[in-house]
């Protein structure tokens, strides 16, 4: 099983979305990150943002199983 990570703002503390398989998916919350000198910021406050293990109800379970069945799939 692949290991997820939410994105949050350290100034803020809102959730921006989660990485997955090395690829970030946006929350629909959430607003859109903003890029500035080749660095990822909230889109709400400007923050930088970080990585947190996933421990937290940020990503559904659902999702996790949909992504699973993907790649099941793909292989």
């Amino acid at each position: 099983m692949q290991q997820t990570y939410n994105v949050k703002c350290m100034m803020c503390g809102r959730g921006a979305g989660y990485v997955r398989a090395g690829r970030f998916q946006q929350l629909v919350s959430a607003p859109r990150l903003v890029q500035r000198n080749r660095r990822s910021h909230c889109g709400s406050c400007g923050g930088n943002v970080y990585l947190e293990a996933e421990d937290s109800p940020l990503v559904p379970p659902a999702i996790t199983v949909l992504a699973d069945r993907r790649a099941s799939r793909a292989s």
